[in-house]
């Protein structure tokens, strides 16, 4: 049973407790229904003592009951959407960050096994033990270990500064000069040396970066060979451009309207990121909400609504336990700023099709319009016969007034609901949005470590050394693919690596399965674009398409120019690097998607990666193949770099949220290089399928219109109950009114003539139920159970009084009309003569528009004329079965 608590005299669910008072709308639906509420109490009393025989008090309840429910609908959405929001861009924090620090696992691996760093050591060793007068050739060296730690920042921007040191600590060489350290003492020297892991990571203050606070860095120790048991000749230290990195990611989840504070901590919980420190700074310790859905906290003085998470890891890798943690002020957790457009955006019948669709909203919150329209149709019978049966002008102004008050009640739970539907379709648009954006995201970051990988691997002093030779001979072709092996071990994103030389020509390659391509010739374009390459800077990517290197799949090739070590700009060859496009462009997508409160992909939710020209790049769909065309609206195409939209489509059967976001590059990538690539990133979340459109529901209109006026009660007047078929307003004379009641007492007869809808149980007797739809020219009532039916009187040819009972779609006014506003027009509907008069608007009214009074004797003739025996025989045998 769930938990309650009482919140101003409304019985709420208990996780809306502390938090329900800060939601501005739920508070406002409260207050306004308060008041309704206190209308009702002095209606009910007024209705006691007017003695209009109108009992509010079910109405008055079932209303009251009715705001619990209401009320604690809205506050569980409000609060799902708004946990639903913080706890994705907790997530995203700390995962986006360990994705990008398991690249660093791997650069540090391989950088350490460097031979040019390694041959470095070795003679920095020599000089140092044979002459110690040796400056020059020191300086020398060490200024050539510089530049190549330069080069290697220049494509892995991630690092502001390379440190290289002897096994005690001295430093040999770095790339950041104006540091003054000459022998670090830090443990992680003796740690990197003594390790029998692949790396050493560290997040603390150290004395390679004096008066830095804490910094990350990575280090290995450098071994004489690729044999990590080896003797060691130094460690490398990478450092990491922590805090730059971290105002990318905060800047790229923030939007300009949002109160949320997103920190990134250590496994104590301490601050070690802020997007904002002035608010949050730097060490701050925060209460945690790991285990819970979501958590109430306190700091500085505020509460806030947060949720932590631990990261989901990557490839295996956990990093040092951090944890994403984003913070809400309460006071605008639940500002709900909606989407403005989302009605110009989204076609109405679509919005219609997806509020009404159970995938979205709960039975209960569905439920909530059609119990208010339930009881206020029982509400407007109750008036309408009411003032059928009142003739006191008081009586019926205050009949107006119970009526009025129970059309606001259930306009404020419409409007309610339909804000609330609006709220939460805006928010799916926004969370689409904000998943095909990180998509995208992911990409360029990931492929920003391919261009940078190949351009690096290019400079393997090795291989510019063995392709400067005349002929490459079978035991070079042998160190060379050793090196590809090696690399590619570490690498595991691609499925091959190749050299070529200047004529195309394939002379090793990592993968054995591949070794037949060995002596190939490669003709493609990009090939010849590689060789033109003669800046260490550059690199190319051939065009994303089915590749024999690939086995017939397509992919991406990157490539980057292998330069002669004397003469950079004489072009040896190059190499090539195969990406595992189909699973790794994939995991992207899913770690993209939506997802539900199992952390499992939300159902039929799916993510393509497309091109401008709509051509499918990779899909978690498989009705979506690489290759083909995604034919949805092209206006998903042509958004700038950078920017996203959503829109809900029509597609294949459903309506879906499509989130677009087109790849922005990530640092230099795509940005300052001279490589262009536009990939959209889309994300698909399903909200309702395509049903055919529903037949419109009988007209309803508020009650009110010329009551309140002065009634003169004279012989000029004449009372008329009207009432809606179709969009028709109709009316009888209400002295051959007897009554209206519900619909749901109807029960068909098999058999029985089309126009006759059922038989009905009335003050003891059965009378038939005709349904006149039709011969009015009518649409029949989409749904019955909102329909009344108007019990009538008629005097049949035996001049005896009978009863029948009309169905119609919604009741109307029971207005006094003054006879000279009574135009006869018995042709108005057909020659049948069912129109006795046309009633004309009254000049002092509001209303314009006329209604028509139905000629009911001529009707019932009409209708009755070929079933009267038929009726009269069947009716007069069930009365007597039901009397006896």
């Amino acid at each position: 049973m769930t938990e309650t608590f009482v919140y101003k005299d409304v019985i709420l669910p208990k996780r809306l407790q502390g938090v329900i008072n800060c939601m501005a709308d739920v508070e406002s639906c409260r207050e306004e229904l308060g008041k309704l509420g206190s209308q009702w109490d002095l209606l009910t009393i007024l209705g006691q003592m007017g003695g209009t025989r109108t009992d509010m008090t079910g109405t008055r309840m079932g209303f009251q009951g009715l705001t619990a429910e209401l009320l604690s609908q809205l506050g569980l959405e409000s609060l799902k959407k708004t946990v639903q929001d913080i706890s994705a861009k907790a997530q995203v924090v700390v995962d986006i960050v360990i994705r990008n620090l398991f690249e660093r696992t791997a650069d540090i691996g391989f950088l350490a096994t460097d031979d040019d760093i390694r041959d470095f050591l070795n003679e920095i060793k020599m000089y140092k033990a044979e002459d110690e007068g040796a400056g020059h050739d020191r300086r020398r060296l060490t200024a050539a270990m510089v530049k190549r730690f330069r080069e290697y920042v220049a494509k892995y921007s991630v690092y502001f500064d390379i440190v290289l040191m002897d096994p005690e600590g001295h430093v040999a060489a770095r790339l950041d000069d104006k540091q003054p350290l000459e022998q670090s003492k830090d443990p992680l020297i003796r740690e990197a040396l003594a390790t029998r892991g692949e790396y050493v990571e560290i997040f603390r203050e150290t004395d390679l970066l004096p008066n830095a606070g804490d910094s990350l860095v990575y280090a290995y120790r450098v071994t004489q060979n690729n044999d990590p048991s080896s003797r060691p000749l130094g460690v490398l230290a990478l450092c990491f451009r922590f805090q730059n990195e971290m105002d990318g990611v905060f800047r790229n989840l923030k939007s300009e309207d949002d109160w949320a504070v997103m920190t990134l901590l250590n496994k104590d919980g301490e601050v070690i990121a802020s997007s904002d420190e002035y608010h949050v700074p730097i060490g701050a310790k925060m209460e945690l909400a790991l285990d819970a859905e979501y958590r109430v906290v306190r700091f500085a003085g505020r509460e806030y609504l947060a949720k932590t998470c631990k990261t989901t890891g990557y490839e295996g890798f956990f990093g040092l336990g951090w944890l994403g943690h984003v913070m809400l002020p309460l006071d605008h957790a639940f500002d709900q700023s909606g989407d403005s457009d989302l009605k110009q955006r989204v076609e109405e019948t679509i919005l219609e099709a997806v509020m009404s669709d159970p995938q979205l909203f709960s039975q209960e919150l569905r439920g909530i319009p059609i119990q208010a329209d339930q009881i206020q149709s029982e509400l407007e019978r109750t008036v309408w016969n009411g003032n059928v049966c009142e003739s006191d002008a008081s009586s019926k102004v205050l009949l107006w007034n119970i009526s009025r008050a129970g059309s606001r009640t259930k306009a404020v739970f419409e409007e309610s609901i339909g804000n609330l539907h609006e709220t939460v379709v805006s928010a799916i648009l926004g969370d689409v949005e904000f998943q095909a954006a990180l998509g995208v995201d992911i990409m360029d970051r990931n492929l920003y470590e391919r261009a940078n990988d190949c351009r690096w691997w290019a400079l393997t002093s090795a291989f510019r050394r063995l392709l400067a030779q005349e002929t490459v001979s079978a035991g070079d072709r042998r160190k060379i693919t050793d090196i590809l092996q090696y690399i590619n071990g570490l690498y595991t994103v691609y499925t091959n690596l190749f050299v070529y030389n200047a004529k195309g020509e394939i002379l090793a390659v990592s993968n054995p399965a591949e070794e037949e391509i060995v002596g190939a010739i490669i003709n493609e374009r990009w090939v010849s674009q590689t060789l033109a390459l003669r800046d260490s800077q550059r690199y190319s990517v051939s065009p994303f398409e089915k590749s024999n290197l690939y086995n017939g799949r397509h992919t991406y090739i990157y490539g980057a120019s292998i330069t002669d070590v004397r003469d950079s700009s004489r072009v040896l060859g190059g190499i090539g690097i195969v990406f595992d496009s189909e699973p790794q462009f994939e995991a992207m997508l899913k770690d993209s998607l939506p997802r539900n409160n199992k952390d499992e992909v939300s159902e039929g939710c799916f993510g393509i990666f497309a091109d401008r020209n709509q051509t499918i790049i990779s899909s978690t769909d498989p009705a979506h193949p690489v290759g083909e065309k995604l034919n949805i609206g092209a206006e998903f195409f042509s958004l700038p770099n950078g920017e996203k939209t959503s829109r809900i489509i029509e597609y294949r059967g459903q309506y879906y949220a499509v989130g677009a976001c087109t790849s922005f590059g990530y640092r230099e990538y795509k940005v300052s290089d001279s490589y262009r690539n536009d990939i959209i990133g889309l994300v698909f979340a399903p909200l309702a399928k395509v049903q055919e459109q529903k037949a419109p529901i009988g007209l309803r209109r508020e009650f009110g219109m010329d009551i309140g006026r002065a009634r003169t009660g004279g012989l000029d007047c004449v009372e008329m109950a009207t009432f809606y078929i179709g969009a028709k307003w109709l009316g009888v004379n209400a002295q051959c009114v007897v009554e209206a009641v519900n619909f749901k007492g109807v029960s068909a007869i098999p058999g029985a003539h089309p126009i006759v809808r059922g038989k009905m149980l009335y003050n003891n007797h059965v009378i038939p139920v005709l349904l006149i739809h039709s011969e009015l020219r009518a649409a029949k009532p989409a749904d019955e159970s909102r329909s009344s039916v108007i019990v009538v009187q008629y005097t049949d040819e035996n001049d005896k009084k009978q009863l029948i009972g009309i169905v119609v779609d919604s009741l109307g006014e029971i207005p006094e009309i003054d006879k000279s506003r009574i135009v006869e027009s018995p042709s108005l509907f057909d020659r049948k003569g069912l129109a006795r008069s046309v009633v004309k608007p009254d000049p002092g009214s509001e209303c314009s528009e006329m209604f028509v009074e139905l000629n009911l004797e001529r009707l019932i003739d009409c209708l009755t004329d070929d079933i009267q025996d038929e009726l009269a025989a069947e009716f007069k045998q069930l009365n007597a079965q039901f009397q006896a």
